[in-house]
């Protein structure tokens, strides 16, 4: 209590205790120091009742100070409680990613060491003739001879090396990690709006010069290092996605996988397991094959592709040379893409083929496969594709290849340079 209230408190029984004196005093009731006496033990009396009131104020206080004490007591002990289940709900979640972190990590580190292991034993392998792999079927010998890859951008030839200089080059540029990945959009239709991009692997010497698939197939196939540059190009594409995917969540990269992957018992059990770990990758990243590898294919590589498929991963065949194509066994095949160059697309429909090519898009719709048409570098071609109601287009008139900078991964910008 305060010492205003106190003050008058006591004045609230003092003066009517003097008044009581002096009241009985001058009316002759009592003789004056009984009167006093009276006085003083009124005054007792109020005295006494006032520090019953104000011992029974500072109860009251102190119970509701105790209460709001244990009531704040207990909410600490809530908190405490709800901190120390989110500390463990951490902990937990930090050693589950750690131990995630890690084993992506080691899957990653032993796909590099077979990578290293087989690239390390082609440097003292003799050049030879390409020569299928155990188990390969007969279109990969076809595929090795047939297969001439598209010309992306006009680049420097390396005709001043020799085959045993240019062969080490490759080696160099492998050993090195100077793999490029160029990035080809895919574009909605009539929109234009980048929707994909098509992932395209490239070397570079030391001098920065760009190797070209055209350049480096001429010497790796005769010394047997076709296998090994396909699955080094393929994971480096991968590693590449995976950075494009941290920093942009729309990111769809189409990447290219050769019969070669499929069918190495070394490497790709070992890409699964990495897969495997990268599973989130599957929203951005769609594998491709071409029509030779889909058509030829045997048990090895549709098992390699049911794993990937079994991850979640989709599949696309581009390169396609004929539109004989089996939409429903595509769709178990978990294939989920076609792309189909503009000119078979809008030039005449062959005698042998079962349908109309104006009919191919919702034959594949029908079976859950998005049509892709890709080679487009007129607008007359496009014009032709529109009314055929397509979706999505490829080609040099929406963009050519290019280079995926560095700087550009880091800082999350356009993913192309």
């Amino acid at each position: 209590m305060s010492t205003l209230k106190t003050l008058l408190a006591t004045a609230l029984y003092a003066l009517p205790s003097l008044g009581l004196a002096y009241g009985l005093a001058g009316l002759g009731l009592l003789e004056p120091k009984l009167a006093i006496l009276a006085g003083l033990i009124a005054c007792l009396l109020g005295a006494e009742a006032h520090a019953a009131f104000s011992r029974r104020i500072e109860r009251i206080k102190v119970r509701g100070e105790l209460t709001e004490l244990s009531t704040v007591a207990a909410t600490l002990s809530r908190e405490l409680d709800l901190a120390g289940e989110r500390i463990i709900e951490l902990e937990e979640r930090f050693e589950r990613e750690t131990t995630a972190r890690m084993e992506r990590i080691f899957s990653e580190i032993r796909v590099v060491e077979s990578l290293v292991k087989r690239l390390a034993e082609t440097r003292d392998a003799p050049p030879m003739p390409a020569v299928a792999q155990a188990g390969a079927p007969r279109m990969q010998a076809t595929l090795n001879k047939a297969f001439t890859p598209a010309i992306v951008a006009p680049e420097r030839e390396v005709t001043e090396l020799s085959d045993t200089e240019l062969l080490e080059t490759i080696r160099r540029s492998l050993e090195s990690n100077r793999v490029d990945l160029y990035l080809q959009p895919i574009v909605t239709l009539p929109q234009r709006k980048v929707r994909y991009y098509e992932g395209l692997s490239r070397l570079r010497s030391e001098d920065g010069t760009l190797i070209m698939p055209r350049d480096y197939m001429r010497v790796a196939e005769p010394a047997g290092m076709m296998p090994t540059v396909d699955n080094i190009l393929l994971f480096r594409c991968i590693q590449v996605v995976r950075k494009l995917a941290q920093r942009n969540k729309n990111a769809g990269v189409f990447c290219n996988i050769s019969a070669y992957s499929l069918l190495d018992s070394d490497f790709f059990p070992q890409f699964v397991e990495y897969m495997q770990h990268n599973q989130d990758l599957s929203q951005h990243l769609i594998f491709e094959f071409s029509q030779m590898t889909v058509n030829g294919m045997g048990p090895i590589e549709q098992e390699s592709l049911a794993q990937l498929a079994g991850l979640g991963f989709r599949f696309s065949m581009d390169q396609v040379t004929s539109v004989r194509l089996n939409a429903p066994v595509l769709h178990d095949l978990n294939f989920r893409f076609v792309k189909i160059p503009a000119a078979l697309l809008t030039g005449a429909a062959d005698a042998d083929n079962d349908i109309h090519v104006g009919d191919i898009k919702e034959v594949l719709k029908r079976n859950g496969i998005q049509l892709i048409v890709d080679k487009i570098e007129t607008e007359r071609e496009v014009v032709d594709i529109l009314d055929m109601n397509v979706e999505f287009g490829q080609g040099y008139l929406f963009g050519e290849p290019k280079p995926v900078r560095e700087e550009v991964v880091r800082a999350g910008q356009d993913i192309a340079a």
